[in-house]
């Protein structure tokens, strides 16, 4: 399976697959008690394997042909144990969209697993040639400083970061921006920072739809209801929970379905609040079509 699409009002959705692998996961629930995490996330011992996308999502119907993070790109075939590696462009051009028809990225944040199509060989020519590429400017500030060199869990991937950001700078496609940005009538970028400096979202709303690309805000769909279950690299621990509880009440708010890059197609989580008002989360599987 490399995508699965839903319709959120006109505009149409799809998870997009840059590859899968299977693995232990237990540092996405540091801090808590395996045997509180395990019965929440299904398994029964904590290094059982999770199944995990790579990839990212296409936006289409609002005026604009939209993709939300970019995978591990064209040296994907690297990273042991992912299967179907590099599988993002012809699971795009299954779905009719080829490279030079998009005119957005989005970049919910520059870890290595999100960026890698923004260029397709190790030359720097772009993938996405007719796209404006949209970085939070705390995140651009952030992979291009020294201190992005500190963290060893960023230190081998800045120079490819680096070398991406250059390229589509060089190009005059980069643009870069802070807090809430309208993208179009049916998108917008919201500010989730913490997982790094300037994580965001992207809120997809059309007619009585609405959905929330959340990024690595969520790793997995337990985090919606246990916001403090937190991945061991987060920046910002404490904004991580805070972004996590706004998507969650925006959710909520605005009968939001959650999908996320690293979540198994075809997984979505819809939200809603008990009597006394807690955000609860129910994970489903109510896709349009899957390829």
């Amino acid at each position: 399976m490399t995508s699965a699409t839903i319709k959120v009002g006109r505009t149409r959705v799809s998870h997009v697959s840059d590859g899968v692998a299977r693995g232990p996961r237990q540092y996405w629930f540091t801090g808590a008690d395996p045997d509180e995490w395990m019965p929440a996330v299904g398994v029964t011992q904590p290094d059982a394997p999770f199944t995990v996308t790579f990839g990212g999502f296409v936006v289409t119907g609002d005026g604009h042909v939209t993709v939300v993070d970019a995978g591990y790109g064209h040296r994907a075939h690297e990273i042991p144990g992912l299967a179907d590696a590099g599988a993002m462009p012809s699971a795009m051009a299954a779905l009719g969209v080829e490279p030079g028809d998009v005119d957005q990225v989005v970049l919910t944040h520059l870890h290595t697993d999100h960026c890698g199509w923004l260029t397709k060989d190790d030359q720097g020519a772009l993938t996405f040639p007719n796209a404006t590429v949209l970085v939070n400017e705390r995140e651009v500030a952030y992979w291009t400083s020294d201190e992005v060199d500190a963290i060893a869990f960023n230190r081998n991937g800045a120079g490819e970061v680096r070398a991406r950001l250059r390229a589509i700078k060089d190009a005059g496609r980069l643009h870069t921006f802070d807090g809430e940005l309208r993208l179009s009538d049916a998108m917008t970028v919201l500010p989730t920072h913490g997982h790094t400096p300037g994580h965001v979202s992207v809120l997809v709303a059309d007619g009585d739809g609405a959905a929330i690309l959340a990024g690595d805000a969520l790793h997995h769909p337990a985090h919606v209801d246990h916001p403090c279950w937190l991945p061991s690299v987060e920046y910002a621990p404490s904004e991580s929970i805070r972004s996590r509880e706004r998507i969650a009440a925006l959710a909520a708010d605005r009968n939001a379905k959650i999908l996320a890059p690293h979540f198994p197609l075809p997984t979505i989580v819809n939200v809603d609040r008990t009597p006394d008002g807690h955000v609860r989360s129910t994970a489903s599987h109510d896709v349009e079509d899957v390829t």
